[in-house]
């Protein structure tokens, strides 16, 4: 009888430690020894910081232009002469297809550079340029745009215009439509050698970079490595 006993302990023992190892409360008639159970805590840290979203728009006017070639003009009747005017001549666009737009509505501000060249085969006549004097540059109070030249005026590759534009989130939380913008408008001089359909002039590159940790655009250039 005895014997029975010890078996059925021994058993209750061993259904115990399976138990355990389950995960599951065991219930046992009795307890020899000492025994413990453990487990692991385990944490993970969530920053309050939010992460940097670059949202940046950059809209393009067509930038077609057309030269009107200078003729003999209008011819008139009542004078028997060739009437001519400047706007009949030169070179032309539709409004507002010479611009380039660059909007920012990232939670970091942003920089870069804008550039272009005229093509090679046309660059003894024609200059493609930056109006510079009518850059327009808009972000709710906040240094958007600053100037950087390469070689000089006379070098019809000489132009850099290095851009800063602020964080959205300082500028625009009231208004999206106070986001930093920079607009810039490309025009023609020159007169090129006749052509019978339409070619590639010149090129506009624009340059996007992140500006982050800068509050200006002199901090920006400093960390470009341009001042």
């Amino acid at each position: 009888m005895k014997k029975l006993k010890k078996t059925a302990a021994l058993m209750v023992a061993a259904a115990m430690c399976v138990s355990m190892n389950a995960g599951m409360v065991a219930y046992a008639e009795t307890l020899e020894g000492e025994g413990s159970s453990s487990a692991d805590v385990t944490a993970t840290y969530e920053s309050s910081e939010a992460a940097t979203v670059y949202s940046v728009d950059i809209t393009w006017g067509s930038l077609e232009f057309t030269y009107k070639a200078e003729g003999t003009g209008t011819w008139d009747p009542s004078t028997h002469e060739y009437i001519t005017s400047d706007d009949e001549t030169g070179w032309t666009y539709e409004e507002g297809s010479n611009l380039v737009t660059i909007t920012n509505h990232s939670n970091s501000a942003v920089g870069g550079k804008i550039s272009c060249t005229t093509a090679s085969a046309y660059s003894e006549n024609v200059t493609l340029s930056m109006e510079l004097g009518n850059i327009v540059n808009e972000n709710g109070g906040y240094e958007a745009v600053d100037f950087s030249y390469v070689g000089t005026p006379e070098n019809v590759k000489y132009e850099n215009v290095m851009y800063y534009l602020s964080n959205a989130a300082d500028c625009a939380l009231e208004d999206p439509d106070s986001a930093a913008y920079i607009k810039i408008p490309f025009i023609l001089s020159g007169d090129p050698d006749e052509f019978t359909e339409s070619v590639t002039i010149g090129t506009v590159t624009i340059t996007l970079t992140s500006a982050a940790g800068c509050s200006n655009i002199d901090e920006y250039l400093t960390s470009q490595g341009y001042l």
